[in-house]
């Protein structure tokens, strides 16, 4: 699956606080996988702008090279249900891209 700076950071918090033991590394699994290196923070330009609570990067790099991720598919079972989850709440539009994203991939 192919994710972007922003999907990396909104993924996380499609996830529910509290959890099997199970759930808990799957979870931290996932986190692991698409955390935000060193590296990336160079290689992307990314900078927090902790006064206006934003982080930019460089879009254009984002756009041409996003993270290629391989998912278990315990960890795609554990981030659809937790799609499912939240389905009734009111989230950004740009989560709600990122769910749909889950769902297919989980579904291939």
């Amino acid at each position: 699956m192919d994710l972007h700076i922003k999907d990396r950071l909104l993924i996380p918090s499609i996830f529910p606080e509290r959890g099997s033991f199970m759930d808990y590394n799957l979870k931290k699994s996932i986190v692991r996988k698409i955390a935000i290196s060193d590296q990336d923070k160079k290689e992307y330009e990314i900078v927090e702008k902790k006064e206006e609570k934003r982080i930019e990067w460089n879009v254009q790099k984002d756009a041409e090279t996003p993270l290629a991720v391989k998912f278990t598919s315990e960890e795609l079972d554990y981030m659809r249900k937790s799609c499912e989850a939240i389905s009734e709440q009111q989230m950004p539009d740009e989560l709600w891209a990122v769910v749909e994203r889950i769902y297919n991939e989980a579904q291939n």
